[in-house]
């Protein structure tokens, strides 16, 4: 009796795995990871932090996507206008970006507010520069 019990446990929690994973699966969020053998030798990627311009970023993201496309098995068919990926930068900063235009070296356009730093804390009005160093920050009036 124990035995079935235990049995109809183990496979209710398989079903509820299974779905579990073939949720997440489905949602088709591609992450390029400069970090890859794959992309850690591009020129435009080596340098690029969620701090760069835009323009680099945009760059640095489009030849991640080229080199994707050119690994995948159906190099036209994969990574469409409109499809969301997710980049992590070489020093771990990540961010969102979206596909405009396959076939330009600028058809990624990052989507605002989505820019994460290395410890995976949200940036606070990106315009392109680090983080004050040591953690001061603003200092505040005093009377």
């Amino acid at each position: 009796m124990k035995f079935e019990m235990t049995r109809r446990r183990f496979a209710g929690l398989f079903w509820l795995l299974l779905f579990a994973v073939y949720s997440v699966a489905a949602i088709g969020l591609t992450v390029l990871d400069a970090g890859d053998e794959a992309y850690a030798d591009l020129s435009k990627v080596a340098a690029v932090t969620v701090h760069a311009s835009e323009d680099m970023r945009n760059l640095g993201a489009a030849q991640m996507a080229a080199a994707y496309r050119a690994q995948s098995g159906a190099p036209f068919a994969s990574l469409a206008p409109g499809t969301t990926l997710r980049v992590v930068w070489p020093d771990g900063s990540s961010e969102y970006v979206v596909v405009t235009n396959p076939a330009a070296s600028d058809g990624i356009v990052p989507i605002p507010g989505t820019q994460r730093d290395a410890a995976d804390r949200p940036l606070d009005g990106l315009r392109g520069e680090p983080p004050a160093a040591g953690g001061a920050g603003r200092l505040l009036p005093t009377d």
